[in-house]
């Protein structure tokens, strides 16, 4: 393998880690068991946009007339949003314990008229399996002085059957390793072509994840760009190496695409879908990033001595 391959496959092999998906330094939340239902009357606020980002259980609010002011478990204000930006009151204990300030005095400036945070409030009940309505949940506020309830519903989604993805994705990989096996003198095209297969819905995977599930409501463009970016640098190897070293960099390629994918399992164990995709749409880019990638990753394996 000549030297120039080094760097990208370096690059490469960074897409294998995860990007972090916010400053909680954490990987996107990729599915989950319920969907978190708002009541209609908190659609019709008056200056008042108001939703919940279901990968992190966040409220956001975005303030565009008046005052918004959230209260926290005993009662006492704790945030502050309106025309004049986002405050959060140091005094407040459940504020401090949501750790969006430091334990201290006063009203801290912490955004604008628009503010998202995590609310332990939001957390559904652990001890429903059954579909459909599982509870309730309620966030009181003061809009303009006047005290509401961001209130809502947490709705139970029946799991998917993982066993067809299961049997699917293993059959698909056996019959790629075994036309690999059978026909070794194509290991260099299917090398390619499932590496950038892998490369492009691992790619996607993470792109659509992200996308949906940026806890301060916005795109989380900055892991986004790094990743496309990263795969840049893999693909230009792809075109400038020929012969055993191209093959070798479609190979790690995809073996990197499938290990990031790995955190996108629990889209197979789990109703809702965080995702700019539908719930089936995700699962099968998923499973093509595996497959794809596991097949990529066995023509490094399988080279010379297998059958004509």
């Amino acid at each position: 393998m000549s030297k120039r391959s080094i760097a990208p496959l370096a690059a490469c092999i960074a897409l294998a880690v995860p990007a972090s998906a916010s400053a909680h330094a954490r990987t996107p939340t990729v599915a989950l068991d319920y969907r978190l239902v708002l009541d209609p009357a908190n659609r019709t606020l008056p200056g008042v946009e108001v939703s919940i980002l279901d990968g992190d259980r966040d409220v956001r609010l975005v303030v565009t007339r008046g005052t918004v002011v959230v209260l926290g478990d005993l009662g006492e204000q704790m945030l502050r949003v309106g025309a004049g930006g986002a405050f959060v009151n140091a005094a407040s204990p459940t504020a401090t314990a949501a750790r969006l300030v430091s334990p201290g005095r006063g009203w801290h400036r912490v955004g604008g008229s628009s503010y998202a945070w995590h609310d332990h409030r939001l957390s559904p009940p652990p001890y429903s399996t059954t579909p459909g309505p599982a509870g309730r949940f309620a966030i009181p506020m003061l809009v303009n002085g006047r005290r509401v309830a961001l209130a809502g519903t947490f709705v139970r989604t029946p799991r998917p059957s993982a066993w067809p993805w299961v049997v699917g994705c293993l059959a698909a990989t056996a019959a790629l390793v075994a036309l690999l096996w059978i026909r070794p003198q194509r290991r260099a095209t299917l090398a390619l072509v499932t590496g950038s297969l892998a490369v492009v819905a691992a790619l996607t995977a993470l792109v659509t994840f992200n996308a949906a599930d940026a806890p301060n409501g916005r795109v989380a463009w900055t892991q986004i760009v790094l990743a496309l970016g990263l795969a840049a640098v893999g693909g230009a190897g792809l075109i400038k190496l020929h012969g055993e070293s191209r093959t070798v960099l479609a190979g790690v390629l995809g073996i990197a695409a499938a290990v990031s994918s790995i955190g996108s399992l629990g889209v197979y164990r789990h109703g809702v879908v965080v995702s700019l995709l539908s719930p089936g749409l995700a699962r099968a880019v998923a499973a093509v990033a595996i497959c794809a990638g596991l097949a990529a990753g066995a023509t490094l394996f399988i080279r010379q001595g297998a059958p004509a």
